[in-house]
C-alpha cells in the first residue's frame, strides 16, 4: 500500500516582506544574503500588469479554455489534451513582456529599489497554469534552481503574479536560505535532474497568497517550485530576469550582450546589439544552452542557433561563457 501524499502547502510559513526596507540598501542586502529572495507587496503599478494579464486571458479565450469576461479566469471544462499552457511562442510574437518590463512606472520601482536603472535580460516565461486533473500527487511541479540551467549568466529572477493566487491555486514556493548551500541538483551526463523533494528541509519552504502588484525577486541559486493548481481557476503569472544597470546591489553583475546572432562557426560567433557587432570566441568551456536548459551536443547546435535568431550571451575576455536564446 502506497504512503498518502501529505500536502504541506497550507502549513508553509509566509515570506519575509521587504516593503519597509525600501531605500535602505544595507538592510535589503542583509535580507537577500540571508534569505535568497526579496518579496514586495503591491509595489508594481497595476495598469501594465492588467494589460499583460489581458493578453494571457485573450490567448486562453481564443482556444476556448476561459471566458474573457470571467474575472476569476475559471476553466470552461474544454478538453486540454496536447495543449501547452506555457504560451512562450504566442507571447513572444506579440513582444508581450515589453508591456510590463518597458513600462515607465514599472521601471521607476526598480530604479527606486536598485538606485540605478533596470537592465532587462529578456528570457521570460508566461504561465497560464490550469487546474490539476490529478490531485493525489505531490503539489511540487518542478523543484530547481536556475543557475545550473544558464551556467555563468548573471541574473535576478523576477516573478510577477497576474491574478490572485491562494494556497489552492498554488503559486510559487521558495526554499529560504538554501542558496548558501552547495547545488542540490544531480546530473546524468549533461542531463540535469530536478531536485528531489526529500533533499529540501520541509521547514525551509515559504509562500504567500499573491495579489496583483506583488513581486518576488530570487537569487539564481535559490531552489523553488511551482505548486500544482487545486482550484477551478487558471493561475496567471510572468517571470523574467533582471539586473541593476551600473549598480552593485544586490551584487555587481556582468551584463550580457542581448542581440541578434549574425554568424556562428565552430570557434566563434558574431552578435549585433544596439552598440554594434561583437566577435566572440567559442571553446570547449562555452556553454551553449538548449531550449530546455541542457548543454547542446555539437550535432544539435544548428537546430537551435542560426543567423538571425535573438540571443543572450554571457562573456568574459572575448570568450563566450554562456549562449542562450531570448524568449
Amino acid at each position: 500500500m502506497s504512503t498518502p501524499i501529505v500536502d504541506i502547502v497550507p502549513a508553509m510559513r509566509e515570506f519575509n516582506v521587504s516593503n519597509d526596507l525600501l531605500g535602505d540598501h544595507a538592510a535589503l542586502q542583509a535580507r537577500w544574503n540571508e534569505d535568497g529572495y526579496l518579496f514586495f507587496r503591491d509595489v508594481l503599478d497595476h495598469e501594465p500588469l492588467e494589460r499583460m494579464r489581458g493578453l494571457l486571458v485573450d490567448h486562453l479565450d481564443s482556444h476556448g479554455f476561459v471566458d474573457r469576461n470571467d474575472r476569476d479566469v475559471r476553466w470552461t471544462g474544454k478538453e486540454r489534451e496536447n495543449f501547452s499552457f506555457f504560451p512562450v511562442k504566442a507571447m513572444n510574437e506579440q513582444r508581450a513582456a515589453r508591456t510590463v518590463m518597458e513600462d515607465p512606472a514599472i521601471r521607476a520601482f526598480f530604479q527606486r529599489l536598485f538606485g540605478v536603472p533596470l537592465y532587462w535580460v529578456p528570457f521570460t516565461e508566461y504561465r497560464t497554469s490550469p487546474p490539476a486533473i490529478d490531485k493525489s500527487r505531490t503539489r511540487f511541479d518542478f523543484i530547481h534552481e536556475d543557475a545550473i540551467y544558464s551556467d555563468r549568466l548573471d541574473f535576478i529572477i523576477c516573478w510577477i503574479p497576474l491574478s490572485d493566487i491562494d494556497a489552492q491555486v498554488g503559486g510559487l514556493a521558495v526554499a529560504e536560505g538554501l542558496h548558501k548551500l552547495p547545488c542540490l541538483h544531480r546530473k546524468d551526463g549533461d542531463k540535469i535532474i530536478p531536485i528531489d523533494l526529500a533533499s529540501v528541509p520541509a521547514d525551509a519552504w515559504r509562500r504567500t497568497n499573491y495579489r496583483l502588484g506583488d513581486v518576488l525577486l530570487m537569487s539564481r541559486r535559490t531552489p523553488h517550485s511551482g505548486l500544482s493548481n487545486h482550484s477551478d481557476r487558471f493561475r496567471l503569472s510572468l517571470d523574467t530576469r533582471i539586473l541593476p544597470h551600473g549598480g552593485s546591489f544586490p551584487f555587481e553583475p556582468r551584463l550580457p550582450y542581448v542581440g541578434t546572432l549574425t554568424s556562428i562557426a565552430s570557434d566563434r560567433i558574431v552578435v549585433r546589439d544596439a552598440h554594434g557587432e561583437h566577435v566572440l570566441r567559442l571553446d570547449e568551456t562555452s556553454y551553449l544552452r538548449g531550449l530546455q536548459g541542457n548543454r547542446l551536443r555539437e550535432d544539435e547546435i544548428a537546430d537551435v542557433y542560426r543567423p538571425g535568431c535573438e540571443v543572450i550571451v554571457a562573456h568574459e575576455g572575448g570568450l563566450v561563457q554562456t549562449l542562450r536564446p531570448q524568449h
